[in-house]
């Protein structure tokens, strides 16, 4: 019997076999000696992430141009797939071994993706009767690795999951395929030249909100408002006071402030005094420790996922791309038994407050492929001084979280007090950490409200105290750009974005749009077409961006709704009540619409001025030759760089190399501008191999060439 384990990735492999003893290792697979689990051994291959993929319109057997309008919709009645680029090689050698396999282990990523890889892989090599088995774990550390291949599951729920996985790929594939060449061509047929408008299920709708938010920052319209506040003074402590007033115009604040404004004492006519526990934090999902890092250290999402995945390869963390934030018993009794040596990581001896599983953490009921991202048995001290600071600092905020759970509440008592000046009373609140509990462990995080830092002094009813009451003007201020972490955290709560109750609760029961391990992608890939860019952790929507809003403003791509609906499609798809021929004659129904309807669209849209806007910024300069485009920066395949102009009818360009040195962008910007070079060029090579230096100007054939 030959039993052959397919991996996602060599490192994953990897993991697998140090659960064994390894006879053999090459390139392409490792091969396990005979053992209790394997009798007659095995052999681990692995993909390079996806070795299949659907071809393009141009690559498949009947070739479409989709950048022809003619040619859109593009609603193939088949899907053709190639290997990926450059992993052909490695496709064939795993080919080889499924073929000649008598069983056949899924051992790829327990998610959608990690089934879809998978089948691909297997449809690509032609296996179709070959048993098939499931490995189902949630950590690399060896004995998890071994349970799991001792209890491998049937494939029955893995094949539902691919074919939830493959309706998703194949409906994004077709939504680019279409809506990514036919606005592009609606724009340039408006005037806007050489620019791509990528189009995708979820990263439009999630730009979308971004621009929803630029709107609601540009139309905000500062207001001053007024309040009455108060500095109060007992035994030399002083703390603050405010009316509860507040208004727009300043001769109500000040005929008001004017009863009392005299007036250099106070009464304390109320202090109330109560005592708060606060229960420590859930456990992380990924989307949560991603906001949390983004927040904490500025970490993009891709940077968090790419940190704690490989805090997961290094065995320290359970899987990190799961969306629940809850563990089973069975989690919860190991990392309860290993209290005192996960207290040995960072020589911590807290105080237990809980040892027995309490919902907020641990509920099977809402554990369904993952649990929450936990420690994992064997983490000791000496694995974690070897992380790199990004490494660190992320196991330590799950190292808090795990423990957190079992660790006393955090208890503080909060007094509010009322001191009235003249019959008119003004309010103070203050708070004393009573107990720090679970809080200890976040003890450089911790941050508490303005109104919360006031620590008042020792007040009781009848108190008279110095007063000095004065006018507070204020100004009403704008909502914030969105950070990345913000971004992440809109993706998955974003019912709040949709008006109708049924879709809020779509996006409730899916949690929000796009998965835990793609949202990150999103926001890469809305960066990647230059409709957003984050700088200092702010996220700003580009002219570009704001364009293709404007454009889709009332279609079904401007609203988290049509993800909604399409999640939930999707999410019926691997709980059979959908399949997949009839969710893609949904989506293929939905292009033919889109298409019949983008000239009305657009024009009831008027995006004429958007276009405009985005070709003055595009580039680096109007071009000097036609004066109707901008001169771009641009690479060619083999990463030569050149200075073209962007209109389709213009043929001027710049090119960086010259003479065996390279032009930069303030020179090329200077022979555009002033036709000459500020300065003189360093490094030039004459033929004979000869260094100069030189001027460079453009001559009236707009062709660069030396000045001396």
């Amino acid at each position: 019997m030959t039993t052959v384990i397919v991996a996602e990735k060599p490192s994953q492999a990897k993991a697998y076999a140090e659960a064994f003893n390894v006879k053999n290792k090459t390139k392409t697979h490792i091969e396990i000696e005979p053992c209790a689990t394997f009798k007659s051994g095995a052999f681990i291959t692995w993909g390079i992430g996806h070795l299949v993929e659907l071809k393009l319109p141009q690559e498949t057997q009947d070739a479409v141009n989709t950048w022809d309008l003619k040619n859109l919709p593009y609603l193939p009645k088949r899907f053709e797939y190639k290997i990926s680029k450059g992993k052909t090689q490695h496709f064939n050698s795993v080919k080889q071994m499924l073929k000649s396999a008598s069983l056949v282990i899924n051992g790829c990523d327990v998610d959608r993706e990690g089934s879809n890889i998978f089948y691909l892989i297997l449809q690509q090599a032609g296996v179709k009767d070959t048993p098939i088995k499931r490995l189902w774990i949630n950590s690399l550390e060896v004995d998890e690795v071994r349970k799991g291949f001792d209890a491998l599951m049937d494939n029955s729920k893995d094949v539902l999951m691919f074919q939830e996985a493959k309706a998703r790929m194949v409906a994004d594939y077709l939504i680019g395929m279409n809506l990514s060449p036919l606005y592009t061509l609606k724009f340039q047929a408006l005037g806007l030249n050489r620019d791509v408008f990528g189009i995708g299920r979820v990263q439009t709708p999630t730009l979308y909100m971004i621009f929803q938010r630029q709107k609601e920052i540009d139309q905000f319209k500062p207001e001053a408002f007024y309040e009455i506040h108060a500095t109060f003074t007992k035994d030399g402590h002083d703390y603050k006071g405010k009316m509860e007033f507040k208004d727009k115009d300043r001769a109500v604040a000040l005929d008001l402030l004017s009863k009392i404004k005299d007036e250099r004492q106070g009464e304390v006519t109320a202090v109330e005094k109560e005592w708060k526990k606060q229960s420590a934090p859930q456990l992380h999902s990924l989307s949560t420790l991603q906001t949390t890092a983004n927040k904490k250290w500025k970490y993009s999402p891709k940077q968090t996922l790419k940190t704690v995945q490989s805090l997961y390869e290094k065995k320290l963390v359970t899987y990190p791309r799961t969306d629940s934030r809850f563990i089973t018993e069975q989690e919860f009794n190991y990392i309860k038994d290993r209290l005192n040596q996960y207290f040995d990581i960072y020589d911590l001896k807290p105080i237990i407050g809980y040892s027995e599983a309490r919902k907020r953490f641990v509920d099977g009921s809402k554990v369904q492929e993952h649990y929450a991202v936990v420690l994992t048995k064997g983490v000791s001290k000496a694995q974690v001084s070897k992380l790199n600071d990004a490494e660190a600092n992320l196991f330590k905020e799950i190292y808090n979280t795990t423990i957190a759970m079992f660790l006393e509440d955090y208890e503080y008592e909060t007094t509010e007090v009322t001191t009235n000046i003249k019959e008119h009373p003004f309010h103070s609140k203050g708070k004393i950490d009573v107990n720090l509990g679970w809080q200890s462990l976040f003890k450089e995080d911790v941050a508490e409200t303005k109104d919360e830092q006031n620590t008042l002094p020792d007040l009781k009813e009848g108190d008279v105290v110095q007063a000095l009451p004065d006018l507070y003007e204020g100004v009403t201020k704008p909502p914030k750009l969105y950070t990345e972490g913000q971004l992440i955290n809109l993706m998955k709560t974003c019912g709040k974005q949709v008006e109708e109750k049924e879709d809020a609760d779509i996006l409730k029961d899916i949690e929000g749009i796009g998965t835990e391990a793609t949202r990150a992608d999103v926001i890469e890939k809305l960066q990647k077409h230059e409709y957003i860019t984050v700088k200092k952790n702010k996220v700003e929507i580009t002219k570009k961006g704001i364009l293709l809003c404007n454009a889709v403003t009332g279609t079904l791509l401007a609203s988290a709704e049509m993800t909604a609906k399409w999640e939930k499609a999707l999410k019926n798809i691997s709980d059979e009540k959908m399949d997949f021929k009839t969710f893609i004659a949904n989506i293929e129904k939905y292009l033919k619409h889109q298409t019949s309807v983008i000239d009305e669209e657009l024009e009831k849209n008027n995006v004429t001025n958007d276009i405009k806007a985005v070709s003055h910024v595009k580039g680096i300069a109007e071009c000097p030759k036609c004066t109707q485009g901008r001169v771009e920066k641009r690479k060619s395949k083999k990463g030569a760089v050149f200075y073209p102009c962007n209109h389709s009818d213009c043929n001027f360009v710049i090119f960086e190399n010259m003479a065996g040195t390279k032009l930069s962008q303030t020179h090329v910007k200077e022979l555009i501008t002033n036709k000459q070079t500020k300065n003189k060029v360093k490094g030039f090579k004459s033929k004979k191999g000869k260094s100069f230096d030189a001027f460079v100007e453009m001559n009236e054939e707009y062709k660069t060439q030396f000045k001396f």
